[in-house]
């Protein structure tokens, strides 16, 4: 088991993944789009949480600082190429990566921002571009810092490329939007889904269709799923406890919110678990 969880926790971390589901057609319009020197400045990423955005930056950055990068059907940087293994361990000096994980609020600060203009205007040392990666815009919460990453966006050079994480893009401010390309990553379909699912073996086949229901198109909610101790149990569980909705008592209330209190699921999978079993 322990060996599974290895394997899966890397899938999920986009930084050490070489492998992409259901976007090959933003794959070879990047393609085209880097072959024939049209990069924009600064692209927006925006889907569903888990859904493969980061990972498709992480891909595309490391294509992009490629220097000897070959033009086939994938934006594919093997993990023995030097540009993998440099942008993973966050060491490559042409690569930035802004996130909220700074172990105590999940927030993207001014200061932090700032970072990127004292680095924008130096020279590229190995490649070509720059490439800025923040994950995610979400994580940005107040004017001050908006209009930190608003400035950079302004006065970066052509060879700086920002690739920006929204989870919603209604919460991105126009004045950011409107100076990015905005890419839609739409959640992945069930057959698409099943197929990964026979593939990779981490499953059972009975348990197929309730973890395609709860993950709604993200291959990253399905991950956490499939991660989480008695995930499946406490949702078939409360779905017993909901199909007798209309007889429930005080000790079936008390032991579905046991199951939250006694087991490691956040409220957030607890309340879509409920969701879920509601809808069916």
């Amino acid at each position: 088991m322990k060996e599974i969880k290895s394997t899966l926790s890397n899938i999920v971390d986009p930084r050490f993944n070489d492998e992409l589901y259901g976007f090959d057609k933003i794959e070879k319009m990047f393609l085209n789009v880097i072959r024939n020197k049209k990069l924009s400045n600064a692209y927006i990423f925006y889907g569903i949480k888990g859904v493969g955005k980061a990972t498709f930056a992480f891909r595309l950055a490391r294509f992009i600082l490629n220097d000897d990068k070959k033009f086939e059907n994938k934006l594919f940087t093997s993990k023995d190429n030097k540009v993998f293994k440099s942008v993973s361990s966050l060491n490559h000096p042409d690569f930035i990566l802004i996130d909220g994980n700074n172990g105590v609020t999940k927030t993207i600060s001014t200061d932090l921002l700032k970072t990127i203009q004292s680095s924008t205007y130096k020279t590229s040392i190995e490649s070509k571009y720059k490439v800025i990666i923040i994950d995610s815009i979400d994580d940005i919460t107040k004017s001050s810092s908006t209009n930190t990453l608003l400035k950079s966006l302004e006065d970066s050079p052509k060879n700086c490329i920002f690739l920006i994480i929204a989870h919603s893009i209604f919460k991105v401010p126009k004045t950011i939007q409107s100076r990015c390309q905005k890419i839609y990553f739409n959640p992945i379909n069930n057959e698409k889904f099943k197929n990964w699912f026979m593939q990779s073996k981490f499953i059972d086949d009975k348990n197929a269709d309730t973890i395609l229901g709860l993950s709604n198109g993200s291959l990253g909610k399905a991950i956490e799923i499939i991660n989480t101790r008695n995930f499946i149990y406490i949702c078939d569980q409360v779905g017993e406890i909901i199909k007798k909705i209309e007889e429930i008592n005080n000790d079936d209330i008390e032991k579905l919110f046991l199951m939250y209190a006694d087991n490691e699921i956040n409220i957030e999978n607890f309340l879509l678990i409920i969701q879920f079993q509601i809808s069916k």
